[in-house]
């Protein structure tokens, strides 16, 4: 953290203004901060504007990621299902079938979890209060 009573470089008080937003924290914490290292508060609030959006945009390409992911799996175990149907039963395993539904089921779930959690990032950004790095885990 800035110490207030040195000499205060605006690039670092931007630096570390941008990477309290990115971690999460409350605007309204960035603010005081600002403002504590000799911002405005109109240069404290629009600053603060632009990194809330660089923030929301990060989180909106992660939530179209997820989306093409869920979807991508989701595609892939269709395809698995209907091919797996279209063989002739086998008879060295005859439960192949319903252990390959099973799994498929079990893929479908995390693909439509990972479409879900992508529509919710690409539609509310906001909401998410956790840091982008640990959104990406």
């Amino acid at each position: 953290m800035i110490c207030r009573t040195s000499k205060v470089n605006p690039d670092e008080v931007n630096v570390e203004a941008r990477a309290r937003i990115t971690w999460g924290e409350e605007p309204s914490s960035v603010r005081a901060f600002l403002t504590s290292n000799g911002l405005s508060a109109v240069d404290a609030d629009q600053k603060i504007q632009e990194l809330v959006s660089e923030r929301d945009k990060e989180v909106k390409k992660m939530g179209i990621r997820e989306i093409y992911i869920g979807a991508a799996i989701l595609l892939l175990i269709l395809i698995f299902i209907w091919y797996t149907y279209e063989l002739p039963p086998s008879r060295i395993y005859p439960y192949r079938r319903e252990k390959s539904l099973l799994c498929s089921f079990l893929a479908a779930l995390y693909g439509i979890w990972k479409l879900i959690n992508g529509l919710f990032h690409l539609l509310r950004p906001r909401k998410e209060t956790r840091s982008i790095p640990d959104m990406t885990e």
